[in-house]
């Protein structure tokens, strides 16, 4: 990963300047065992966000829990203790910066290098902590009943956020995911955040598809707020993309008007158990979305990820952005 970075960094870049962890689960920031290789300077194991550092320098990390870690309840996992440590050492010694991601802020992440060229650029932090943007200002709520006691689950507690450029949207909510449409006992409804994060986002062209696309996530109301044309599903296990989700995502039920979904890598077992998946428009590969100047219309690139050399296996589009 650090290598793909290093490639698509501009040739003046000497630093990544902000890496954002979704939420604390192993494969979005980086599991740590027994044997993990250890820093050659601060102490800490190699996994990661932790590893990307130790090959690429990082000016400043958000995620949703700084500085005390400890809602909803304390959070002292092997990969969240040598997480600290990493961001203690970074910060002590390399002059990193350390931020909670805030919802309702526009101005957050923000462009770093000429931004008075991009007036029509933004990203809009949408939620985190289960705490949703109102779509006024930078205000933004709770929407769980009892926000002092309730403990969701981590992926509910995911950042989301919005890159608008133009008339281009784009949205990417981590692992943010459902209780289970089907299966919601009565009175939980309100630990279901997608929906009040669909509605807070709006009608996006592009969005990565929630926690990898697996059952309990992509639901219907969240569909209908988004109506996204093109979804990108990262996979990581079998499964994925889910049936049931897979068919939400192929409903024009859900929302009207054509849509290309397009997964990094549908697995021999997913092609038999999601039905209607080889109609994807992709299966495998690297997903890309290229803008075009002024965010009018884009481009969806899908590279070869067998190996290192970014080549490139379809191209897609170009869309309009709506």
């Amino acid at each position: 990963m650090a290598r793909y970075i290093a490639r698509i960094l501009p040739a003046e870049a000497r630093r990544i300047d902000y890496a954002l962890l979704s939420h604390f689960h192993g494969d979005h920031m980086g599991t740590v065992v027994k044997d993990s290789p250890v820093s050659r300077a601060g102490g800490y194991q190699l996994s990661g966000i932790t590893e990307i550092a130790e090959h690429l320098p990082i000016g400043r990390v958000i995620d949703r829990a700084w500085p005390d870690y400890a809602w909803p309840e304390p959070l002292a996992s092997r990969n969240m203790l040598n997480y600290r440590r990493f961001l203690e050492w970074q910060v002590a010694n390399r002059g990193m910066k350390v931020e909670r991601f805030e919802p309702g802020r526009n101005d957050q992440l923000r462009l770093l290098r000429t931004p008075d060229a991009y007036p029509q650029f933004e990203i809009r932090n949408i939620a985190a902590n289960a705490s949703v943007w109102t779509g006024k200002g930078t205000a933004a709520r709770s929407v769980l009943a009892s926000p002092a006691t309730t403990n969701p689950g981590e992926n509910k507690l995911s950042i989301a956020f919005r890159v608008s450029y133009g008339k281009f949207d784009y949205f990417t909510g981590g692992d943010l995911s459902v209780i289970g449409e089907d299966t919601t006992p009565p009175g939980e409804d309100l630990m279901n955040v997608e929906g009040p994060i669909g509605r807070a986002t709006g009608p996006v062209d592009a969005m990565k598809a929630n926690h990898h696309g697996s059952w309990d996530a992509n639901s219907g109301p969240f569909l209908r707020a988004l109506q996204p044309r093109v979804i990108v599903v990262g996979t990581r296990a079998e499964g994925h993309p889910a049936v049931n989700t897979h068919k939400r995502m192929t409903s024009k039920a859900a929302w009207p008007g054509p849509r290309d979904i397009f997964v990094t890598n549908v697995s021999p077992a997913t092609f038999k158990t999601t039905y209607g998946i080889e109609e994807a428009a992709g299966t495998q590969g690297h997903v890309v979305i290229r803008v075009a100047p002024g965010g009018a219309s884009y481009r969806v690139v899908v590279l070869d990820d067998s190996n290192e050399s970014m080549r490139v296996k379809a191209v897609f589009g170009p869309y309009q952005s709506r």
